[in-house]
């Protein structure tokens, strides 16, 4: 969602800076939208902007249980001497230096392959920490158990939504509580936004619908939610390794896989994850949707939308 920084045209990198009045509107929203998914995991960067998305997601959702928890391999690109100068000042220093903006690194930052490197080992290390919880080495290779995962990435947040199907074909439920908790206070969201929450009856209606939503027998049905918030170059370099290591179709969307997602946007992708006899890992994912912002338009006032350029960009 959208920071002061982002407002004024600042390049961010791993600056912890708070989100700006429109960024907790977008991020309300975002909540707003999906207040009815049940999640199972919830997985966050633990920079401020992304922390506060999360927790005002996990606040208003009312049909999950789980909690959030804090991983820094999702953290922005750190963009070394360029974090907390404007954009134009990095694009006279890559004319200076005769390379394109694109291609650049500014002294002390991560280059585009470092941040890859750092994302696809938060997904296979997710995909481990599910096979590990939910799957033996007798279950996936005896029982030919895969695993289905629909992934939802935007600049703000990265869902993943797995369910696994075993060879008998029944299905079972399991909800995962190998979380920790939210590092953000629901009162600074609730001035941050400008809104009044109360926090305690959500927290009743969420219980309340949960109760509703659980199925009797968790060993006959496997539904795992995951949802994932992070940052824009994080995503964006996730996104081009499914395309281009995995070999994923995005179609169209292939011509503009260097632009960063609108912030709060959602993007799915469902992803096949299984294991062989020799425990090899395979992955294969389908887009579902890709950047969805929706739920920040408003079709009858253009005031009241939320659909904002992030003009720091890179």
């Amino acid at each position: 969602a959208e920071t002061y920084a982002n407002a004024e045209g600042i390049i961010q990198g791993i600056l912890d800076t708070e989100l700006s009045n429109i960024g907790c509107h977008q991020s309300r929203a975002l909540g707003l939208h999906l207040q009815y998914h049940r999640f199972t995991h919830i997985y966050s960067s633990d920079l401020k902007c992304a922390a506060e998305t999360a927790h005002l997601i996990h606040l208003l959702n009312r049909v999950s249980s789980c909690e959030i928890k804090f991983d820094s391999l999702l953290r922005e690109r750190i963009f070394g001497i360029a974090q907390g100068r404007i954009r134009q000042w990095l694009r006279e220093l890559t004319k200076e230096n005769g390379v394109p903006y694109i291609n650049f690194t500014p002294s002390g930052a991560e280059t585009t392959a470092q941040v890859r490197k750092r994302a696809i080992n938060f997904f296979e290390n997710l995909c481990k920490e599910i096979c590990l919880k939910y799957g033996t080495s007798t279950l996936l290779t005896k029982q030919d158990t895969s695993q289905h995962l629909a992934r939802y990435v935007s600049a703000e947040n990265l869902f993943l939504n797995q369910e696994l199907l075993k060879s008998s074909h029944r299905k079972c439920s399991i909800s995962t509580e190998n979380i920790h908790y939210q590092l953000i206070s629901p009162i600074i969201l609730t001035r941050s936004c400008g809104s009044s929450i109360d926090s305690t009856s959500i927290e009743k209606r969420r219980i309340f619908s949960k109760n509703l939503t659980d199925f009797p027998d968790k060993n006959d049905f496997l539904d795992l939610d995951i949802l994932v918030v992070s940052h824009g170059a994080v995503i964006r370099e996730l996104i081009k390794y499914f395309a281009c290591d995995l070999k994923t179709d995005i179609g169209q969307h292939l011509e503009t896989i260097q632009e960063l997602a609108p912030n709060t946007s959602i993007t799915r992708f469902q992803v096949s994850y299984s294991t062989n006899e020799q425990q090899i890992p395979t992955a294969t994912l389908q887009l579902i949707d890709y950047h969805n912002k929706t739920h920040l338009i408003n079709a009858t006032n253009d005031e009241y939308n939320l659909d904002t350029t992030n003009i720091c960009s890179f």
